[in-house]
């Protein structure tokens, strides 16, 4: 992926896939999450539970994915 790239948004204080936001919601209410962001866990689709993995961690953040299961080096 290139850092503009996203599959998934914030929408109403919720992570949802780009194919899951609500219809009601408006593109400038939604806020990507790009593949150059650095976050503290992987984040997870609140309507599918669907995993996003293509943003780096910190290092916070590959530690908590490491006893989840789901990093490996």
């Amino acid at each position: 992926m290139k850092a503009w790239d996203f599959d998934a948004v914030v929408y109403d204080g919720a992570v949802y896939c780009v194919e899951c936001v609500p219809r009601r919601a408006k593109a400038e209410e939604t806020a990507p999450i790009f593949a150059c962001h650095e976050l503290d866990a992987y984040p997870t689709c609140s309507k599918c539970g669907g995993l996003h993995d293509y943003m780096g961690l910190t290092r916070d953040g590959i530690e908590y994915e490491r006893r989840q299961g789901r990093y490996d080096d």
